[in-house]
């Protein structure tokens, strides 16, 4: 099997990756070549390829994470501490902009699920108010509703999406078609971590608005966050969830939610401590009453914040580029070989969660199998996934598609 590095390297090169190389010249210069796990740390033999559930940190921002870790311990006086602690609110201000909102509106927590039940659990909803989930949501999307539902009797009802189907206006029907009278939330994620299903976020939030305005739109962004260019203005949700440790490939445990301004009042905080004040009224501005969760690991954080400006140097659309394009590779070279796919391949729907089918009984075997051949990590989620991300390469694709292939009996 020939796959074509320099035409890849072709298409994604050029302008997309190269602005501001201040701060990590080496890194973007790395991700813009045949050769982007060298900005990385991990090893020929332990690649990851797993970018749904864990990323790597560029080495810039593990090595960030270290030191600002080890400037705590050296010194934890109150002007320390302050400095570091003060790149909490770089960090908001810089994801705000990314994500083409108010740093107001942005709450930095400790991953997507924490996020998720903030939303799910402080939601204002009386006995009867029905929630309208999407099936395949994460379960910190979908069973917390159901452990809501237990405590306030609001109802919970659950809608599929035909895996025939066609088009965006298809799918915006099959949400649409289910708001009733009762319907005071709707709760998806936006793209599925058990199959990579896209949903059209921005067509279905313009079409909830027009069926009922007073709707609250909660969009569940871990697979999205870091992977592609999001505008949440644009979109028009309510709210939205994220992890750094995914495809933001940022710190472990720090996260975000985003509330927007007119919707922050309709939800309560889960926990509150440190820094929402001395009152009953928080003392904090905007969505950080939803981050007064106690002491923190400033370190982390402030680590985020080298995070976000390593984004800003790549730009999201030039990670989106990057991403969609080695998906893209690695999707056509498993066509290639004939392997059966759980995703879809409509590309209005595809996204770098890519699952071959395999039984469930082989997949262990499966994951062990591709790692000893090819050098890769994967996952047996529903299947065997395979999720690239812009620290993998041509030469990765071809290692794990014939990995694959050599192993293709124990598909299904």
């Amino acid at each position: 099997m020939a796959i074509r590095r320099r035409d890849f390297l072709k298409t994604i090169g050029g302008a997309s990756l190269t602005g501001g190389l201040l701060g990590y010249p080496a890194a973007v210069v790395a991700m813009n070549s045949e050769t982007p796990d060298q900005a990385f740390s991990f090893a020929d033999d332990k690649v990851p390829m797993n970018a749904a559930n864990l990323c790597p940190r560029p080495s810039a921002i593990s090595k960030a994470v270290a030191r600002y870790s080890a400037e705590l311990d050296v010194d934890m006086s109150g002007a320390n501490r302050s400095r570091i602690m003060a790149l909490k609110d770089e960090a908001r201000d810089g994801i705000a902009t990314q994500l083409g909102v108010s740093g107001e509106e942005i709450a930095i927590v400790r991953n997507t699920s924490e996020a998720n039940n903030i939303v799910v659990q402080g939601m204002s909803l009386d006995s009867g108010d029905e929630v309208l989930l999407w099936d395949q949501n994460h379960p910190s999307n979908r069973v917390s509703w159901a452990v809501r539902a237990k405590r306030t009797d609001c109802a919970i009802r659950e809608i599929s999406i035909p895996s025939d189907i066609n088009t965006i206006d298809e799918v915006v029907d099959v949400f649409v078609n289910a708001i009733g009278k009762r319907t005071k939330v709707v709760s998806f994620t936006h793209i599925s971590n058990i199959t990579g299903f896209r949903l059209p976020a921005r067509e279905l939030c313009a079409a909830i608005r027009r069926k009922n305005s007073g709707i609250h739109i909660h969009m569940d962004g871990a697979q999205t966050w870091g992977s592609r260019d999001v505008n949440l203005t644009d979109i028009g949700c309510d709210s939205f969830s994220g992890s750094a440790h995914k495809w933001f490939m940022g710190p472990r445990e720090v996260g975000i939610l985003f509330v927007g301004e007119a919707s922050q009042s309709r939800i309560w905080p889960g926990v509150v401590s440190i820094p929402w004040g001395s009152e009953a009224d928080p003392s904090v501005s905007g969505a950080r009453k939803f981050e007064a969760l106690g002491q923190r690991d400033d370190a982390a954080i402030a680590g985020l914040a080298e995070t976000v400006k390593f984004h800003a140097s790549m730009t999201p659309a030039g990670v989106e580029r990057r991403a969609t394009e080695i998906a893209g590779l690695l999707r056509a070279a498993l066509v290639e070989i004939g392997v059966q796919f759980v995703s879809t391949a409509n590309p209005e729907f595809t996204s770098n969660v890519i699952i071959l089918s395999a039984p469930r009984e082989t997949r262990g075997e499966l994951i062990d199998n591709v790692l000893r051949d090819s050098g890769i990590i994967l996952a047996g989620v529903n299947g065997l996934r395979l999720t690239p991300h812009i620290y993998n390469s041509a030469e990765h694709v071809e290692r794990v598609v014939s990995a694959v292939g050599r192993s293709r009996s124990l598909l299904a």
